[in-house]
């Protein structure tokens, strides 16, 4: 079993259901290429009843089905797997019928978990992979898969092909639909912008002089307003080499030629890198480009996200990541400043209630260590779910920049962040 290409089609299956349900989805596999050498069937069971459970426990938000692998020198493999989401969480008589019907068992009472918090773990009865649950009291829902010391084989182990920062142009008119493929082309060498319409991106194209670079590669995601035609509208004004792709969910759609693919969404990580190898050197990266102007990996804004619930870690980071930042996680105060001397962030999201060393503690200390010069200026913005127990005035006297109440949503983020980080160009999902 190909793992890359077990995920995407697992993640084909919940893409329509998470539409008609008003959930924006999104996926990433990270990792090599690894074939599983047996359990297929009891994977594809567990994590089916895993995606239903989450699905059925989500009103609306977002849902990010997430899978790692790591390859062992001595043909294992370990896969973690991750079903995170947030928005308008099921009432708690739905999630325990949902714990019931998964075979889960609830622990009670767990240190440092937040006030109706549900935490729950066992193994799927199909086979032998642990399954653990964490929720929110309102707002956030995780299903972790682990798989330890699986039989396993690596497929490929040549390097992934690299596009030297040429052009993808992005088009969706669904808000934050392509942050995860914005981030996956971007570990691949593409510098990237996302469009939120056919005549936006057609608009860019007409006012870019003849000097200016093209994009090698176009791709838009169907739906009532972004066509077929669109596209070939498009593609009528773009130059020969540039590759253009409809993204869609029908599986029997044809290539209808033209010099338009289109393509299963999501895209297979093989896909991609199959993109990637056919990109022209003749997309250069310099461009004089208007607005909004492409991202690279490594332009793309860093935020670190500081919180003692994983659940909280998981929706933090959807939320940011759904932004346009690349989000890196500390589960305590020690490790946040550890995170920071690594690499420092551009923005912290600093849980305030944290055991040991709480959030005040922390941002005091990161601000001693900027003080003597040792990490540079960043922001730090609170996250607290009782914001009657510590308000603003606590946060400031510690050092923060901004303040925002759990439960945490993609607009209060995006409101916030404007405020304290003005003019920094990263919250794509606004244009």
């Amino acid at each position: 079993m190909d793992l890359a290409e077990f995920f995407t089609h697992k993640a084909r299956d919940v893409v329509a259901i998470a539409r008609d349900r008003g959930l924006l989805f999104l996926f990433d596999y990270r990792g090599p290429f690894i074939e599983l050498m047996d359990g297929e069937a009891a994977l594809s069971s567990c994590l089916q009843r895993v995606q239903d459970a989450a699905m059925h426990l989500l009103d609306d938000g977002f849902i990010f089905l997430s899978a790692q692998t790591e390859w062992s020198d001595d043909g294992f493999a370990d896969v973690a797997v991750s079903v995170a989401g947030t928005g308008g969480r099921a009432d708690d008589a739905r999630i325990s019928a949902v714990l019931q019907q998964l075979g889960l068992v609830e622990r009670r009472g767990m240190q440092f978990y937040p006030e109706g918090a549900r935490v729950a773990d066992g193994t799927c009865p199909h086979s032998d992979f642990k399954i653990s649950f964490a929720a929110n009291r309102s707002d956030g829902i995780l299903f972790a898969v682990d798989i330890v010391r699986a039989p396993a084989r690596l497929m490929d182990g040549d390097p992934p092909p690299h596009a030297d920062g040429a052009r993808a142009w992005l088009i969706s008119d669904a808000n934050g639909a392509h942050q995860s493929l914005s981030r996956r082309l971007q570990r691949l060498g593409w510098s990237t912008t996302v469009f939120k319409s056919l005549h936006q991106a057609t608009t860019q194209l007409r006012v870019m002089s003849a000097g200016m670079t093209r994009p090698a590669l176009v791709i838009g995601t169907e739906s009532r307003a972004l066509t077929l035609d669109g596209m070939r509208t498009l593609r009528s004004e773009l130059p020969q080499h540039t590759q253009v792709i409809l993204a869609t969910e029908d599986e029997r759609r044809i290539d209808p030629g033209e010099g338009i693919d289109c393509m299963v969404w999501p895209f297979s990580p093989r896909e991609l890198e199959s993109v990637t190898r056919r990109a022209e050197t003749a997309a250069a990266a310099f461009s004089g480009e208007t607005a909004p102007a492409p991202l690279t990996f490594t332009e793309r804004p860093r935020a670190l996200v500081v919180d003692d619930n994983p659940v909280n870690l998981l929706v933090a980071s959807g939320l940011l990541q759904v932004a346009g930042f690349e989000v890196r996680t500390a589960a305590g105060g020690e490790e946040a400043i550890a995170r920071c001397r690594e690499e420092a962030p551009q923005v912290v999201l600093m849980d305030v209630h944290m055991p040991d060393m709480d959030g005040l503690q922390t941002t005091r200390r990161l601000r001693a260590l900027q003080q003597a010069g040792v990490l540079p200026e960043f922001r730090i913005v609170a996250a607290t779910a009782d914001a009657r127990e510590l308000g603003l005035p606590a946060c400031v006297e510690a050092g923060m920049d901004g303040y925002l109440s759990k439960p945490l949503t993609l607009s209060s983020i995006e409101q916030e962040l404007r405020r304290v980080m003005p003019g920094l160009r990263f919250l794509v999902t606004s244009h």
